[in-house]
């Protein structure tokens, strides 16, 4: 999973914000400023650490990937079907989650998709959607390889 311009561009300017934020706390001495930046910091930390970095299909699960976080399993058995999508469509808001900051990811919502839906995204455009058995859920998730990964789900189709 590779991070597209737009993901890039919008990690580079959340990770400068949060450096110059924190310089200046420092510089300036401001000591009622230190808790709000220090809170900022682990909550981007643990933003990158969940952030999607790679999907993973072997004989048994679909792993997604993540940089310091533990993968999110799913059993192969689970899956209903895997489909592409062109885009999620307009209005897809985030309603649990990071939208932009090492990619985009948790719980998001969408008309077009009808409903709600697991995100694991670190581009925009064509993604994969994911239905498992027996769970509302869908996961959507942006792989490099986009046949690719609907052929390892669904081996012989």
């Amino acid at each position: 999973m590779t991070l597209d311009r737009r993901e890039r561009v919008l990690t580079g300017l959340v990770s400068a914000g949060v450096v110059f934020v924190v310089v200046l706390v420092f510089a300036t001495r401001m000591a009622l400023a230190l808790l709000p930046a220090g809170l900022v910091v682990v909550i981007l930390a643990v933003a990158w650490a969940m952030a999607p970095c790679g999907i993973v299909i072997d004989s048994s699960d679909l792993r997604i990937l993540r940089r310091a976080w533990s993968p999110l399993r799913v059993p192969l058995s689970t899956l209903e079907s895997a489909r592409p999508i062109e885009s999620l469509g307009g209005g897809t808001l985030r309603v649990f989650g990071v939208g932009g900051f090492f990619g985009s990811h948790g719980l998001f919502h969408s008309a077009t998709m009808g409903g709600r839906f697991r995100l694991f995204a670190t581009r925009g455009g064509p993604a994969v959607v994911v239905r498992r058995k027996g769970v509302q859920l869908p996961i959507v998730i942006t792989p490099d390889d986009m046949p690719g990964t609907i052929r390892a789900i669904h081996p012989g189709k």
